[in-house]
């Protein structure tokens, strides 16, 4: 019985689709196409809700049956399968073991930590009504740094966040909150987005990033912040 990526390539080689037509017409990005299509499938993306979008619209897309397909992954891979997201929006029982619940607590304390000595620090050092008016006149409220490669009309953003310690992470996508959770050390996540992704953390200084393949490097410091991803750079508060 041919694997899923081999059903994928034949699919799209007998329709006489190349990887960058595919691209195109199903938005997703072209390497992860080709993880599909090598049975690299975790590779493509490390989380259950996006292998199973990425099977299912692919095949899909190539006139095949895309449910079947990524339900016989799973049925393949029964682990994965307990913690898929429909897409529907409905999430499956998320069941936290003990050590996971200490991360999150310890996170959380961090989170409040943070938010509380930077409230001590602003009250502290708070100027007067008027120097307040005339700094935020010449002092920019966000750094905007270029992105150092080029993000062609039409193609999405593919972010991809690598992890050097376990971290509390936001990721909004177009708008929509895609994901909300502890990200373990050693992980790596794939979103993608069409115009903007915003990404909210407490630690940046622990993830290392990439955009459609080009390398960011640590997104920041070890403080809670927001950054702005969109096609003409990053935005990163001061």
């Amino acid at each position: 019985m041919e694997s899923i990526g081999s059903q994928l390539k034949h699919a799209r080689e007998v329709r006489g689709v190349s990887i960058e037509q595919a691209q195109k017409d199903t938005r997703i990005h072209a390497r992860i196409l080709r993880a599909l299509e090598e049975d690299r499938i975790d590779e493509a993306a490390s989380t259950p809700l996006y292998i199973k979008s990425f099977i299912r619209k692919y095949a899909d897309y190539l006139g095949l049956d895309g449910k079947s397909l990524a339900d016989e992954y799973f049925k393949e891979h029964p682990k994965l399968s307990e913690e898929v997201f429909t897409l529907k929006g409905k999430e499956a029982p998320v069941k936290f073991p003990p050590r996971r619940l200490v991360s999150i607590v310890v996170s959380v304390l961090v989170i409040i930590l943070g938010i509380t000595a930077l409230v001590f620090i602003g009250s502290r050092s708070r100027p007067n009504l008027k120097q307040t008016k005339k700094a935020s006149k010449t002092i920019p409220l966000s750094t905007k740094l270029p992105i150092a490669t080029k993000i062609r009309k039409g193609e999405d953003l593919l972010l991809t966040i690598k992890t050097r310690s376990d971290v509390w992470l936001k990721v909004t996508s177009d708008g929509t909150v895609v994901y909300e959770d502890i990200l373990k050390r050693g992980s790596q996540e794939n979103w993608q987005a069409k115009k903007s992704l915003e990404i909210s953390t407490s630690r940046a200084e622990a993830l290392n990033a990439e955009l459609n393949g080009e390398k960011l490097g640590p997104l920041g410091e070890g403080v809670v912040q927001t950054i702005l991803i969109g096609k003409d750079g990053l935005k990163l508060p001061r």
